[in-house]
């Protein structure tokens, strides 16, 4: 009787430890790193994610990231705005460090306007610009006298009264309320 409850207490040991080492053969790592630009100053708010699944997480103020990750051969994306993305193979490492380069592109073909940048082929009116020497050539108290003359479709007088300012006029006088232009200054109108 002993030996056979000593061979049942075998068995049942045996089938505990093979149950045990299939519960999860694989487990997730996670993988920790700091993201840096080309001079070493921190980038926050960099996308991390795991190439091929939606697992992702960003930097913090300081660069650092922490991220968990199924696969321990996987491969982490880096990406950012004005900056090229890069993908870095995790090869079991649990800490991944990372520089980003700097995409650099041409902005010879963008225009400032008064509410933000656009691109020169986008826009559909006309733009105009008086250098700062045209400005200074003329002898004149204000910028409004200063233009005068000098922009094609702007019209620039004075208000006929006393002390009176400049009247600006764009393409003509046809509007029906203020067709005066809005001056942006620093972001103020």
């Amino acid at each position: 009787m002993l030996r056979h409850g000593t061979m049942l207490a075998c068995a049942l040991l045996l089938c505990f430890i093979t149950a045990k080492a299939e519960v999860n053969p694989q487990q997730d790592i996670t993988v920790r790193g700091k993201v840096m630009d080309e001079s070493n100053a921190p980038i926050p708010g960099v996308n991390i994610l795991l190439k091929g699944t939606t697992v992702g997480t960003t930097t913090d103020a300081d660069g650092s990231y922490s991220i968990s990750v199924p696969d321990r051969n996987g491969v982490l994306i880096f990406s950012f705005i004005g900056y090229l993305s890069q993908e870095v193979p995790i090869d079991n490492r649990t800490s991944v460090d990372i520089s980003l380069k700097g995409d650099m592109v041409s902005l010879s073909e963008v225009v400032i306007t008064g509410y933000g940048a656009q691109s020169k082929r986008d826009i559909t009116g006309s733009v105009s610009t008086i250098d700062s020497k045209q400005l200074l050539s003329t002898p004149a108290t204000n910028i409004g006298q200063a233009m005068q003359g000098k922009v094609a479709g702007v019209t620039i007088g004075n208000e006929n009264s006393p002390g009176g300012g400049v009247m600006v006029r764009i393409r003509g006088f046809g509007t029906i309320n203020d067709n005066s232009p809005l001056y942006v200054i620093d972001g103020m109108p």
